[in-house]
């Protein structure tokens, strides 16, 4: 028979079991026309399906190898932060909250103050649903008593108020601990024992006989020569960190001994930092004549490890940067490699960018979110460019209506879902600086609720709209305007129909 008859080609593009079994038992008909029994009993289906199951098993690691070859198609962790290590991309860590504290001290309280470095804060269960610790991070701070103003607190009594003493959320400091022991081989690497490490606060020293001396950090070891005393960090897909030396040519080897490289750092950060106003108010390092504490504003900053999803969109554009800011994409791209939710640039001026950032989850950014991302910027923009982060100004969307719910629903429920059902529209997740809504949108998504007979927007505005429905149907907003919603709930409607006797 003609070898290139189709009869004879099996369609090696249908990898699953059934396609493959089909295949075999239709060539097997071809060759092998005395062999008719073709039952599930029969020796050589059971044979033919081992062969079916072995080519299925086989196909689809190989479309795994080829699906995780590629930063489009990889769905492993593992995969892309490998594949962005080509370009040198590092998938970000999680970030830490950052909150700014108000201090009441007794009023009749005198004389100088210090807060020292590391001065530990927590919520407690009541305030936050669990204890979230913060420490303030900074240098040193010295409060002169007399200098501070009186105010009356919700308690009725008058303290003396210092504002603001920004911290950030830590789960703790592990300070001076055994890394291991160097061995003297190159490209040694050893895996801290805590994590999630905070960026930055990690410090490697190495006793080469002469006592610890300290380390220096770098983002890799290429640049480094034989006699730099360089590390590098590498985190794996679990958020392990690992510490890694160099080999002789690129960084020097830590020279040989027994327990002789130790390690500080933080471990902290994710978005269970940032907690809502006044739940941070529990001072755990005791402070003199401190009687209150709590955040007047909501933390923010806080961002879990960065998505594998994000990262595949954002590496190459970081990439493009070539590590530098020149461009407003650059700004943004770098800000939202930095950790914040949005960001928006545009030039200020002839050496002035303005940025606009909101941190993950919505809110303004802390002074201590700004200052990060100012130094954060410092070796990637343009020389005398002033970098200027700036608010994002949030506008309220006010949306009222009338809502009739079929007979047999009940009205509260209905009610519940289509006040959830607009309030995501607007979720800060949802929407874009310089946004534009569409009242369509608050139809479409109400009427797809199961129960709902009839809906009617009476109101849809922003606070400075003349009309309470726009004659376009839709709302713009500013160049660094963020829509929300104007009510707790999304919407307020009027119900008409439906059950009323919802139980419990």
């Amino acid at each position: 028979m003609d070898n290139n008859s189709s009869s004879n080609i099996i369609a090696y593009t249908a990898k699953d079991y059934t396609a493959i079994r089909q295949a075999l038992l239709d060539l097997a008909k071809e060759k092998l026309p005395a062999w008719t029994d073709h039952s599930a009993n029969d020796l050589g289906v059971v044979l033919v399906e081992l062969f079916a199951h072995l080519g299925d098993s086989l196909f689809y690691y190989l479309d795994r190898l080829a699906n995780e070859s590629y930063l489009a198609t990889a769905v492993e962790r593992r995969s892309v932060m490998h594949l962005l290590r080509l370009i040198g991309y590092e998938l970000r860590p999680p970030q830490s909250a950052s909150a700014d504290l108000t201090l009441l001290f007794a009023a009749d309280a005198a004389g100088m103050v210090t807060v020292a470095t590391g001065t530990r804060f927590q919520t407690t269960a009541d305030t936050a649903g669990e204890v979230v610790g913060y420490r303030y991070t900074r240098d040193p701070i010295t409060i002169d008593l007399d200098a501070l103003s009186s105010v009356t607190h919700s308690d009725g009594e008058s303290y003396k108020r210092f504002a603001t003493l920004p911290v950030e959320q830590v789960d703790a400091v592990e300070n001076n601990v055994l890394l291991g022991s160097s061995a003297g081989t190159a490209d040694q690497q050893f895996t801290l024992s805590r994590s999630p490490l905070m960026d930055g606060t990690l410090t490697v020293a190495v006793d080469e006989g002469t006592g610890l001396r300290a380390w220096q950090q770098q983002a890799g070891l290429l640049n480094s020569t034989d006699t730099d005393e360089h590390y590098m960090v590498r985190r794996d897909e679990n958020g392990l960190a690992s510490v890694i030396f160099g080999d002789n040519q690129y960084g020097r080897i830590p020279g040989r001994g027994t327990d002789n490289l130790r390690v500080s750092y933080s471990i902290g950060g994710g978005v269970r930092g940032n907690v809502s106003a006044y739940t941070i108010v529990e001072a755990v390092t005791a402070i003199d004549h401190l009687e209150h504490v709590f955040n007047e504003q909501p933390a923010t900053g806080g961002t879990d490890a960065e998505a594998i999803e994000e990262a595949a969109v954002r590496g190459p554009q970081v990439f493009r940067t070539m590590g530098r800011a020149v461009t407003a994409r650059d700004y943004e791209a770098q800000a939202m490699r930095f950790g914040v939710g949005k960001a928006r640039a545009r030039s200020g001026g002839w050496n002035r960018v303005e940025l606009f950032v909101a941190p993950v989850g919505g809110g303004q950014p802390t002074d201590t979110l700004k200052a990060d991302l100012r130094d954060y910027f410092e070796d990637k923009r343009m020389l005398s460019t002033y970098l200027d982060v700036r608010d994002p100004e949030y506008i309220n969307v006010f949306i009222e209506g009338d809502l009739e719910v079929e007979a047999y629903y009940f009205a509260d429920q209905i009610q519940q879902q289509a006040q959830e059902a607009v309030a995501g529209l607007l979720a800060f997740e949802n929407v874009e600086f310089e946004d534009k809504l569409y009242i369509s949108k608050i139809y479409e998504a109400i009427e797809a609720i199961e129960g709902v007979k009839g809906v009617h927007v009476s109101r849809f505005a922003r606070p400075d709209s003349l009309q309470d429905l726009p004659e376009s149907g839709s709302l713009t907003f500013g160049w660094s305007e963020i829509p929300r919603t104007g009510y707790d709930t999304g919407i307020q409607l009027t119900i008409s129909g439906g059950r009323r006797d919802n139980p419990v």
